[in-house]
């Protein structure tokens, strides 16, 4: 035993002195000034720091030492906009997918379709199943003119990647476009027999259908497209536009029908596809009973909906019912989700029903629930304003302000600004009125009503006719089509003599319906008979007193023009 031990300790003692005798191996320390450790402590800085500038410091310096260090060129890249130095990633490694696409996409944001074309080919090549390559090259190939080429390369998409909804649908497009019509029922088939319950493949077969002008299998195919999923909107939307093109609105609307009986179907998208309707006067006035049958069909299924209250009330309003109209708006006012923009609409319908002692109840209801509104203030100092109460439509103009100002609304602010020096002028106070109309323009240099007023009061004065020209023609250069607009421009340019330019504007006022515009008719006379067209001046004098101008005002102005002239 004591042989053994001594044994066991002396090869022990000897392994000692071997190992104390042998190199022990250590970790070699990084290369801190490797391209693969700066490019790697770039990447860090990048992703883990999102520090930028440092990262692209190092890539730059890099690229500075090795114009072809791929990495530092792609990361370049990435992180900016530069297509030059994706070019030069790609071609440092060609056979790298990751800089070959990226190469790739920005030819195409930069719309190179020509230089793209090759690279997307070879990306194909590197990565026969990325279906976002087929996709690129073929609306590249399309939007150069070579539809049959995009088609091509879609059919070798699917034969490579397999079926893609996507794709398919934009094969069938071209196919449609280039009127190869048995293909595309072909293909139509074939999507709907291996996926009999995709919707979209029965949609775009019963296009293909329609198309190719066999109107029976459309119809067909479009009701099994319905049946398949009765509460998608997209499809209903295909059947009715398929059925409104062949002029057969009752069908149509049969469909509509269908989907606002379907509680499925979220009211606010109910409401949604309503107003397509209804937001084309036109075709609302055509069918408005058929319309009205659905619209009372959703105040049945929705009663205490106040946007449904308010689509049903715009319905009854449309046929002249104003009192029920009114009566139903008011019996949601006091619904928890109602807005101050539903007390506007309401206290407006008030005002033009003149209903008085309704609308003072319904605004004191709308002041006590939005005390600070500054639309609800705006409109009732419109309402003193046009009961001559001036002082107090100041002040509530001044309230709104100071609203709009808390809420950061310079728009508003302005708008309030300029009703506060139309007050002004009503009173005969222009030095006020173009003070506040100047504080106005401060919050916003664009509001069309100030810049228009203040250059036509400016000109009433004959002062300041340079400042006004200006504003006039900001005026007309922001709103075309404007007649009284254009009325104001035309007639700082008479009063700088400029009457040949004041009556090419002057006659596009007209065009735009100033001819029913006493105003404008009276202007224009004036402007022609500073253009010695004497007999055409009092013509339209003699329009603008038919239109409302007084009568003796005409021939006090008349008179003082030919005293002069």
């Amino acid at each position: 035993m004591l042989r053994y031990i001594c044994m066991v300790i002396g090869a022990i003692m000897c392994c000692g002195v071997a190992m104390a005798g042998a190199t022990v191996p250590t970790t070699p320390l990084p290369d801190t000034l490797s391209r693969t450790y700066r490019h790697t402590d770039a990447v860090k800085r990048l992703s883990l720091h999102r520090d930028t500038v440092s990262a692209r410091a190092i890539w730059n310096d890099i690229v500075a030492q090795d114009s072809t260090y791929a990495p530092a060129l792609y990361y370049l890249s990435l992180t900016g906009s530069d297509v030059e130095l994706a070019r030069r990633a790609y071609e440092a490694d060609s056979t790298n997918k990751w800089y070959t696409q990226h190469y790739a996409t920005r030819l195409i944001l930069g719309g190179d379709y020509r230089r793209a074309m090759p690279v997307y080919r070879r990306l194909l090549r590197l990565d026969p199943k990325n279906l976002q390559s087929y996709h690129a090259l073929a609306l590249m190939y399309n939007a150069a003119g070579m539809p049959y080429s995009a088609i091509a390369i879609l059919d070798s998409a699917e034969l490579r990647a397999g079926y893609n909804g996507y794709l398919a649908e934009i094969k069938h497009n071209l196919l449609l476009d280039t009127r190869q019509y048995k293909r595309a029922i072909e293909e139509g088939k074939r999507r709907t027999d291996q996926h009999p319950y995709d919707v979209d493949a029965r949609l775009t077969l019963a296009l293909s259908y329609d198309a190719a002008g066999i109107d029976s299998l459309a119809r067909r195919t479009y009701d099994e497209a319905f049946r398949l999923d009765t509460t998608n909107i997209s499809t209903i939307g295909a059947i009715a536009d398929y059925y409104y093109s062949k002029g057969d609105i009752v069908t149509m609307l049969s469909y509509e029908e269908n989907l606002f009986r379907n509680e499925a179907i979220d009211v606010e998208e109910k409401l949604s596809h309503l107003r397509q309707y209804t937001a084309n006067i036109a075709f609302y006035r055509e069918h408005y009973m058929r319309l009205g049958a659905i619209i009372q069909r959703l105040a049945i299924d929705y009663p205490n909906n106040g946007k449904v209250a308010r689509t049903y009330a715009e319905h009854m309003l449309a046929a002249g019912h104003h009192d029920q109209a009114l009566e139903l708006l008011r019996r949601h006012l006091a619904d928890e989700e109602t807005e101050p923009e539903d007390y506007l609409y309401v206290l407006q319908l008030e005002h033009y029903m003149k209903s008085f002692d309704l609308m003072l109840t319904d605004l004191a209801a709308a002041h006590r629930r939005f005390p600070d509104n500054a639309d609800l203030l705006g409109y009732e100092g419109f309402l003193c304003s046009e009961a001559e109460m001036y002082n107090a439509a100041v002040k509530l103009f001044q309230r709104a302000m100071r609203s709009a100002k808390r809420a950061g609304d310079a728009v508003s602010v302005s708008r309030f600004q300029g009703y506060i020096g139309d007050i002004y002028h009503t009173q005969q106070r222009d030095n006020k009125a173009f003070a506040a109309y100047a504080e106005a323009l401060r919050y916003d240099g664009d509001n069309v009503a100030v810049l228009n007023n203040y250059a036509y009061y400016l000109s009433l004065h004959g002062k300041h006719l340079d400042k006004a020209l200006a504003m006039a023609e900001r005026v007309v250069a922001l709103e075309r089509n404007n007649a009284t607009y254009i009325d104001t421009y035309a007639w700082i340019l008479h009063l700088l003599g400029r009457n040949a330019e004041a009556k090419q504007q002057m006659q596009r006022a007209l065009s735009l319906g100033g001819q029913r515009d006493a105003d404008i008719l009276a202007h224009y006379g004036d402007i022609l008979w500073s253009l010695g067209e004497k007999f055409m001046a009092e013509s339209y004098w003699k329009k603008a007193v038919e239109q409302g101008y007084d009568a003796d005002a005409m021939a006090a102005h008349i008179a003082a023009i030919k005293l002069i002239n």
